[in-house]
């Protein structure tokens, strides 16, 4: 086989997040609205002499070994088929940063559910992908099907919203950081926090409403377990407070550590990328994207 494939893994943001508590399964069940963005992955898919073998190799190496959501999709498709399959290698390009609320790896195993079927040409529905997604982790069903969505259960349950209008988004990554959503998870358990009431983004959302959407953004809560894991890390703290003191509204994404604010204006997003490195984070600018963007180049 010559096919040769690549696909763009795009990470996430939450614009709210609330945890309404611990579910039978020891999930905890999730409201949440999340937003796909341009910051991504790439995922090259070329052939490999081993028959049966998915060879995976990554810019970080550290992430090379078999516990990569990658290798664990390409495992759950051989097991949907048990036949003998084409070797192929995923060479794994990593852009978005590791534990930092973004998705990352839940979005390379959303490329790889769709690279790996059309590469083996398996022939799976799209709605046989997303029940597989929901077996790789929670937010593995929303990186497949991307936009902007209501997200509830473990993450599963996903009601897919109009695509929010477009925004300059400014992601501020402390430096040294990363947060274990286990962790995070586990620190709710135990200091019984609040629950944001989301209805009013989705309001805002349906009604495409610029203005509503940047006033919930505004809010002083928006994410339950902000209040989780910020007391963990003195640096999250000091550079949120250092972008509020410029007057910006930094928001809390997934289990954190990453913080964004979203602006109409390229010239206003280029300035609060500044200031973040200036304050000591890093930043990354990019924007919201739509849906169905796991796109993809082929060559026969």
């Amino acid at each position: 086989m010559n096919l040769t494939l690549v696909l763009k893994a795009r990470a996430k943001i939450n614009l709210g997040l609330s945890v309404l508590g611990r579910r039978a399964d020891g999930f905890h069940e999730l409201e949440t609205v999340m937003q796909q963005i341009s910051l991504h992955d790439t995922l090259l898919f070329e052939p490999y002499s081993a028959d049966n073998t998915c060879a995976l190799l990554c810019s970080k190496p550290e992430l090379d070994g078999p516990d990569n959501l990658v290798n664990r999709a390409a495992e759950l498709l051989k097991e949907q088929v048990r036949t003998k399959l084409p070797g192929v290698r995923v060479t794994l390009y990593k852009h978005i940063p590791v534990a930092a609320g973004l998705a990352g790896g839940s979005s390379d195993a959303a490329a790889a559910l769709v690279g790996l079927n059309q590469y083996w040409q398996l022939g799976l529905s799209s709605d046989s992908l997303f029940e597989l997604a929901g077996k790789l982790g929670s937010d593995v069903p929303f990186c497949l099907r991307g936009g902007t969505a209501l997200a509830q259960g473990r993450g599963e349950q996903l009601e897919q919203l109009p695509l929010l209008p477009f925004f300059w988004v400014v992601l501020a990554l402390p430096r040294g950081v990363e947060f274990s959503t286990a962790e995070a998870y586990r620190k709710f358990d135990r200091s019984q926090l609040g629950k944001p009431d989301i209805t009013p983004l989705v309001q805002a959302i349906k009604n495409r409403s610029r203005a509503d959407i940047a006033g919930w953004l505004k809010s002083s809560f928006t994410n339950t377990l902000e209040t989780a894991s910020l007391p963990g890390s003195d640096v999250v703290i000091t550079l949120k407070k250092g972008l509020q003191e410029y007057g910006f509204n930094p928001v809390f994404s997934g289990s954190g550590p990453t913080l964004f604010m979203i602006t109409d204006s390229y010239a206003s997003a280029g300035c609060v990328s500044r200031i973040v490195e200036e304050l000591g984070g890093i930043s990354y600018m990019c924007w919201t994207s739509g849906e169905n963007q796991l796109t993809d180049e082929s060559g026969g």
